[in-house]
């Protein structure tokens, strides 16, 4: 009973902290949202109820199973005979490091500003880039290509696929227009010009990157027809709704014209950039269109306009409703239909104008045959293209997003155009805005429960110091690394807000009670940091172990949950190392420099 109600305290202040940093994260949206609402619930649950435990049961369960016997004593006064001498060991450092206060301090402020700047320097993005070992590829031939032709071509590419048999497992083609099916959601047009191939290699071959980069020039050959790969496409990023192109570049004007040519300079432009591969326009692979040209001065002098060429042209290709028929309920139009012209015989259409006169389409237009957009998007109602690309070998997502936005500063592009970075880049500057507010109000809580908890500002200060020592651990991590911040790893940062300061708050809770006691400050705080060392390894070895399995799984789940771990086990043996031996020392600092322990120390120096 005497134990819990010495800890009791502690316990409760370092539950709520852990518990209160994920309240933010509840009310985030998008991305974040999916990744994190089970987590948050699951975790302040389980929390709450091991806190009743600790304080409850267990020391119900310690009256039956404490050692009692001699044989039990004498082997738990072994143990603690080991485990004293490591007490020894911490509280003699500790009061090392008390006599030079300042410089501690200081140097540990030094070293967290430099993890702090080498953590900005990594970069953000959403996720790692993974490869699942599969590829997909599309193909799109001329417009007027027929799917027997399409098929021909898919089969050279399959027996391209054939010759690289024992990295290849398995393949899937889809070629021409696909039937329409109520239980599948297409996202790109099929035509019967369009294909698609899908390859998957065995888990122990080479990436899919690897193989697409080695069939990539032999496509490049194919005669008029355009070819785009995925090759980062898995269930798990589809089911994130993060399965397009890792760059879009949006251009958004009134002008399809303008944008057809917005769009080429863009693809020019990226295709350009050492950082990426294969930029594709929205526009290319489009259905042909032809274009019907008004001659305004013939058409004026034969009194003809723009709507009357176009009902001529309207009733000759697809009829005209002559009168509707009446069958019980039911109506039907009776539509005349002329024979279908030939393409080339269009302008031989003869129609008499409001005049009498008898003209052909041909004396007053001309035809010309153009590619149509393939997709005409729409943002704030205005119409957009846009034009993707991959990344090159080697080059993660922050490096092409910072060339990409400085090639877009110079693009020179048709007056009223403008283009902005979309698709992944715009998810992740949306999801880190959500989560670096969640972390600034998960500090706030942490502060204010911490400020409760001691009653004071001087020990919620001193116990939220260990925050920034636990990004050293975290820079330790990943900066060797050099991969940039995902979604997963600011998450581990919110969660470390929390975590962190568990054991400062145990070491400055038993300091004190110490000082209540009647001991020296300095005494205090090193006896305080040997009494808490095996509670406070204790903790941080089961929290570190139980997260080290994410970080060594193989499957997508366990990429994507890996940066967590690795953020949050840096970041605890760092802030553990620091509540130990920094702490002690920011606490000694903070006390010396607050007005009620100079006031108290003024008095004493006062002559009786």
């Amino acid at each position: 009973a005497t134990g819990t109600g010495q800890v009791a305290g502690a316990i409760i202040a370092s539950t709520l902290t852990t518990c209160v940093v994920f309240l933010p994260v509840l009310f985030v949206e998008g991305l974040a949202a999916r990744l994190v609402e089970g987590i948050a619930f699951t975790v302040i649950v389980s929390l709450l109820v091991s806190l009743a435990t600790a304080v409850f049961l267990i020391p119900a369960l310690g009256t039956w199973f404490l050692p009692r016997t001699g044989r039990g004593r004498s082997a738990a006064a072994a143990a603690q005979g080991a485990a004293s001498r490591g007490r020894r060991a911490t509280q003699a450092l500790t009061a090392s490091l008390l006599r030079r206060p300042a410089t501690v301090v200081l140097a540990a402020a030094v070293l967290a500003g430099m993890a702090i700047a080498a953590l900005l320097d990594l970069g953000t993005e959403l996720f790692a880039p993974t490869d699942p070992h599969q590829f997909s590829v599309r193909l799109v031939g001329p417009a007027e290509q027929r799917v027997e032709s399409t098929a021909r071509t898919v089969a050279g590419v399959e027996a391209l696929l054939g010759q690289a048999d024992s990295h290849v497992a398995t393949t899937l083609s889809e070629v021409g227009r696909l039937p329409e099916d109520d239980r599948s959601i297409r996202n790109e047009l099929s035509e019967e010009n369009t294909a698609r191939i899908f390859a998957r290699m065995p888990s122990q071959g080479p990436t899919g990157r690897q193989v697409a980069a080695w069939l990539g020039p032999e496509l490049a050959v194919l005669p008029e027809t355009e070819v785009t790969w995925e090759v980062n496409r898995s269930a798990l990023t589809a089911a994130l709704g993060m399965a397009g192109p890792p760059i879009v570049v949006e251009i958004s004007g009134e002008s399809l014209d303008d944008l057809r040519r917005g769009a080429t300079i863009a693809k020019e432009r990226l295709n350009a950039l050492p950082e990426l591969w294969n930029a594709r326009s929205s526009f290319e692979g489009g259905p042909a269109e032809l274009h019907v040209t008004l001659d305004q001065a013939m058409a004026d002098a034969m009194g003809v306009d723009l709507a009357t060429v176009s009902r001529v042209l309207e009733a000759s290709l697809d009829g005209r409703i002559a009168t509707r028929l009446s069958t019980g309920d039911e109506e039907r139009p009776v539509v005349i239909r002329l024979p279908q012209p030939r393409q080339e015989h269009l302008g031989d259409i003869e129609f008499r104008t409001a005049n009498g006169g008898q003209v052909a389409i041909g004396a007053v237009a001309q035809f010309s045959h153009r590619e149509g957009a393939r997709e005409v998007f729409r943002r704030n109602q205005r119409r957009t293209a846009q034009v993707t690309a991959q990344l090159t070998e080697g080059v993660n997502q922050a490096e092409a997003v910072a060339a990409v936005a400085a090639m877009l500063q110079d693009l020179p592009l048709p007056p009223g155009l403008r283009a902005t970075l979309r698709g992944r880049e715009e998810e992740r500057a949306r999801t880190f805005g959500e989560l670096q507010l969640a972390g600034i109000l998960a500090l706030a809580l942490v502060l204010m429960v911490l400020a409760g908890a001691f009653e004071s500002l001087l020990q919620p200060i001193t116990v939220l110091a260990a925050i920034p020592l636990a990004l050293i651990g975290v820079a330790v991590a990943l900066v060797p690394i050099g991969a940039p911040i995902g979604v997963m790893a600011m998450l581990g940062f919110i969660v470390l807000a929390g975590v962190a300061v568990n054991d400062a708050v145990l070491l400055i809770a038993t300091a004190r009670q110490l000082m209540a006691e009647g001991r020296d400050r300095v005494d205090a705080l090193a006896a305080a940091a040997g009494i808490r060392l095996r509670p406070i390894l204790m903790t941080t070895l089961t929290t570190a172990l139980a997260l080290v399995p994410l970080i060594f799984g193989a499957d997508e789940g366990a990429q994507l949950r890996a940066p967590m771990a690795i953020t949050i086990i840096g970041g605890i043996v760092a802030s553990t190392i620091g509540s130990l031996f920094v702490l002690p020392c920011l606490y000694l600092l903070l006390d010396r420099l607050s007005p009620r322990r100079r006031s108290a120390v003024a008095l004493d120096a006062q002559p009786s």
